[in-house]
């Protein structure tokens, strides 16, 4: 088993590392008259504005997780103990 989850390990590594080693191939230099209505494409570009409605969910949504952070770690540590020692576990974890 433990040589099954070195594997599984090895391969995943190899997998994220390949991934991050990936490069796309340097852009060839534009022409002048393609680069000046690039350049003027950025410039008239508006600034990306914050939306209200996104932070507030963010906000919301972490706020989640954190809460359920806590009993989670209690539920799982609980679970790895005796039944009779469960209480005790799960008050120590909160």
């Amino acid at each position: 088993m433990k040589k099954l989850f070195a594997l599984i390990a090895l391969v995943t590594s190899f997998a994220f590392a390949g991934a991050a080693l990936a490069q796309d191939k340097p852009a060839a230099a534009p022409d002048k008259p393609a680069a000046t209505a690039t350049a003027a494409a950025a410039v008239a570009a508006p600034a990306p504005k914050v939306d209200k409605g996104d932070t507030a969910w963010m906000m919301a949504a972490t706020a989640l997780v954190i809460l359920m952070t806590i009993p989670g770690l209690a539920l799982f540590y609980g679970g790895m103990v005796r039944s009779k020692n469960t209480l005790s576990v799960l008050m120590r974890c909160s």
